[in-house]
């Protein structure tokens, strides 16, 4: 594991301290132990079936480790797996929006549980993703490149102080990988970022953790 950033005040730390997994009785991976700080950016690195989508997981609160223990704390603030729910984003290939909803309908409907960082935030980022002549559209209609970026921008738009980002420029073209790349930029430092990945340059930026797992 590597490191280099100076603290920075804002987000939410994470400590994993000998955190392991396993799936029927199998590894998932070795045990980890990882200090985040608040408002960095950690790059976790790895190979199809390394676990880098289970860790990415259990960073997020959505899965408990097998073994070890994960604390998330804001400030001087200790939080609790089931505070983060309105606190955090994980966002992967995996993850599915409600089909039937249109992007303007899930603006309103994601809005209800985690603020926006600005009134106009999520429209914005809509926006700006290629996708204000789509508002009215369902999500279940558009391709799968569109909706990488609803569910990008729904999350980077958002007030999160922990934002998981598994395989982000998954289905998006060129366009959409600039999009995201200027989005992630803008963000750096507001919140703390995981970005997991198989090493494709485009989903990071600069990380100041990069933690690397063989299978």
């Amino acid at each position: 594991m590597t490191a280099a950033a100076d603290s920075v005040d804002l987000g939410i730390a994470v400590n994993l301290q000998e955190v392991s997994h396993t799936f029927k009785s199998r590894a998932v991976f070795e045990p980890v132990s990882l200090q985040l700080q608040a408002g960095s950016e950690c790059l976790i690195r790895g190979t199809n079936g390394s676990g880098k989508s289970t860790l990415g997981r259990i960073l997020s609160g959505e899965l408990t480790p097998a073994t070890g223990s994960v604390t998330w704390s804001c400030g001087a603030q200790q939080l609790e797996a089931e505070a983060l729910c309105t606190r955090s984003q994980r966002i992967s290939p995996a993850t599915a929006l409600h089909p039937q909803l249109t992007i303007e309908e899930l603006i309103a409907f994601q809005g209800q549980f985690l603020p926006w960082s600005s009134p106009s935030a999520a429209q914005d980022l809509i926006q700006r993703a290629g996708l204000d002549s789509q508002m009215h559209s369902a999500y279940r209609d558009l391709s799968s490149g569109m909706q990488q970026r609803v569910k990008l921008a729904l999350a980077l738009a958002s007030q999160a102080g922990l934002i998981v980002l598994d395989e982000p420029c998954a289905n998006l073209d060129a366009s959409g990988v600039a999009w995201y790349r200027e989005t992630v930029q803008a963000v750096r430092g507001k919140t703390t970022l995981i970005v997991c990945s198989n090493d494709r340059s485009a989903d990071f930026i600069n990380p100041d953790y990069t933690l690397d797992l063989n299978i």
